[in-house]
């Protein structure tokens, strides 16, 4: 063996094939370059790379046999040893070996500067950040019903790739904000604050469906990967699987195959189960941005028929209890959307809770629906532990953000919130709704200072938009900026809010700037109003009267209908609501150590 080995340093053989290696390498880098730049179909790439691995063998047998000499090449054996020159070919191939390695690692410090671009987000270590936007796909079928199909699909592939703890993925409302525009890659990714964009289309008729999707590096063009997949429609769930898992890949996320498969999944091997979860999925976007009851209550039904084609569809499970939790309350907008008895909606909210934990037992996602149920049945301490534990293992998880800052509302705990402030701003980024949801919750809480900083930085970039807008306008008056306040009325006007809503602005305005004479015929107003439902009239009478600076009214007003206390639990955002003159909820959380922090009156209050 030591002879061999010997003979074979002495032909160059071992000197052959590494040289071979290193510059077969430079090569299929380079050409994945070019390949990339011209557009060269992925089949080019794979058969150069195929090529040169069937060359080296007949590489290392040509050094074997034959040698280089003065004369030209020739056999080896034809080569008397004294007159071999393969010691100083062997030379020449050590030259070749060192320029080829310095060529390679030329090129490997080019290729790590071409990736990194100093305008995208980086990570703490200094590389660059993870992060995606993933586009409507465009819906190229002649059936403009199947609309539903393509959002639903782009949020599925959107909400799967948010599950990898170590990938930014912009929010549903940021990239749908793009649909139907023809607007610049480049342009969306600076908007979003994202590396990478994915962006594809969707056919779908008679017995084919087609999904062509494509990854590109917003900072030069290129595409990353693309794909096109021409199947049966019943492929549907093992294609949004496949383009996850590998936008996951291409974006070199830290986790492992089997982890990274596991977080991609559906949820469910039934097509039929999984296309209503995407009907769901798409009318529920769309009630997220319009605030619209009937694609709220559209998207109920079609997450119910998925359960009841697959009732282990944990994920659809999910969606179910989120809606009934939203009906459990009075105060939030949409909560009488389901027109039912108080009991009859926690009893609905409960089973979907528990088939939803049921269903997902192996799955971490359970941590983020335990925190949901222990949030809507007033178990305070168990809903931040488990919402808490959910972000650890999903960092990157908007869902799961919310879910802390509801119950971290509830309880008035700023230093929850305060802890994941920042996480919780980068995962909002520039998305309206998410940003509103933020601005609510740092006042509520009790980081007023915090919420001011934050609508004077963003309000500029969105002055027409009516719940930021709102919100700050209160969230203002709140710090005292009285002046620059009453600025942003006239936007508020322009926005699609009810006559009642303006009528709040226009009081706390008034009762700010110690205008009394404004003040009392709008809360005369705000009191006598009537829209049919008393409880959820509650409210508008509640804040009235708080605004007016007269809170025990305010409270007169709830305790005199004796509401439940579900209703009672949804005041506990409010920072002015003194929880301990409900004996049954002041209970409640004593028992969980809840040290409930309470204003008397907001301080714009009118002086009394």
């Amino acid at each position: 063996m030591t002879k061999l080995f010997d003979e074979l340093k002495r032909r160059n053989v071992v000197r052959v094939g590494i040289a071979y290696i290193i510059l077969g390498w430079v090569v299929l880098q380079v050409g994945d370059v070019l390949f990339d730049m011209f557009g060269t179909p992925d089949w080019v790439g794979k058969t150069l790379a195929v090529l040169l691995a069937l060359g080296f063998p007949f590489a290392c047998l040509f050094a074997w046999a034959f040698e280089l000499t003065p004369e030209g090449i020739k056999k080896t054996k034809e080569v008397d040893h004294s007159r071999s020159i393969t010691h100083s070919t062997g030379r020449r191939l050590d030259r070749v070996i060192i320029i080829a390695l310095v060529v390679a690692l030329g090129y490997f410090i080019w290729e790590r500067q071409t990736l990194v671009d100093p305008e995208a987000p980086v990570t703490e270590t200094g590389s660059i950040d993870r992060s995606i936007a993933v586009l409507p796909f465009v819906n190229m079928s002649s059936d403009q019903e199947q609309e539903w199909f393509a959002d639903g699909l782009t949020e599925e592939i959107l909400n799967a790739l948010a599950r990898t703890p170590d990938l930014l993925v912009a929010s549903r409302t940021s990239s749908f904000q793009y649909k139907g525009q023809n607007t610049d890659i480049s342009a969306i990714a600076k908007a979003l604050g994202v590396a990478h964009v994915l962006e594809g289309s969707v056919r779908r008729g008679g017995d084919r469906l087609r999904v062509t999707a494509q990854l590109i590096r917003a900072h030069d063009g290129f595409h990353l990967w693309s794909e096109t997949f021409d199947r049966a429609p019943e492929d549907v769930i093992a294609i949004q699987e496949d383009v996850a898992f590998e936008i996951a890949n291409a974006l070199d996320t830290a986790m492992d195959p089997e982890a990274l498969k596991q977080m991609v999944s559906a949820g469910t091997s039934s097509v039929s189960a999984y296309e209503a979860y995407l009907e769901g999925l798409a009318h529920g976007g769309r009630s997220g941005a319009t605030g619209d009851p009937v694609d709220w209550g559209a998207a109920l039904h079609a997450f119910e028929r998925a359960t009841e084609i697959d009732p282990n569809f944990a994920e659809a499970w999910f969606h179910q209890m989120q809606f009934w939790e939203s009906q459990l309350g009075v105060t939030d907008v949409g909560s009488d959307t389901s027109k039912l008895p108080a009991d009859e909606k926690m009893s609905r909210f409960v089973a979907a809770a528990d088939a939803a934990i049921r269903a997902a037992a192996d799955d971490d996602r359970v941590l983020l629906y335990k925190a949901n149920k222990a949030d809507g049945e007033l178990r305070f301490r168990d809903g931040i532990w488990f919402a808490e534990q959910f972000i650890e293992k999903y960092p990157n998880d908007v869902t799961g953000y919310s879910t802390l800052t509801s119950v971290a509302a509830s309880m008035r705990d700023a230093e929850v919130v305060r802890r994941h402030y920042p996480q919780m701003r980068k995962l909002a980024a520039d998305d309206a709704i998410e940003l509103n949801v933020l601005l609510n919750n740092l006042l509520f809480v009790g980081l007023p200072g915090e919420a001011a900083e934050m609508a004077r930085e963003i309000l500029p970039k969105f002055p027409q938009h009516g719940f930021i807008t709102y919100q700050s306008h209160r969230i203002l008056l709140w710090n005292g900026a009285t002046a620059e306040a009453k600025k942003w009325i006239p936007a508020i006007r322009g926005a699609d809010f009810p006559d009642e809503n303006i009528w709040l602005v226009e009081l706390r305005q008034a009762c700010a700037e110690g205008d009394s004479a404004t003040a009392e015929p709008l809360a005369r107003r705000l009191l006598e109003f009537d829209s049919g439902d008393s409880a959820s009239d509650s409210s508008l009478k509640f804040i009235a009267h708080q605004i007016m600076g007269r809170p025990e009214e305010a409270h007169a007003v709830l305790l005199d209908l004796d509401l439940g206390i579900q209703a009672l639990r949804s005041y506990l955002g409010y920072p002015y609501f003194n929880h301990t003159l409900f004996p049954q909820l002041a209970e409640i959380l004593e028992k969980q150590g809840v040290e409930r922090p309470y204003v008397d009156r907001p301080p714009y209050a009118c002086k009394t």
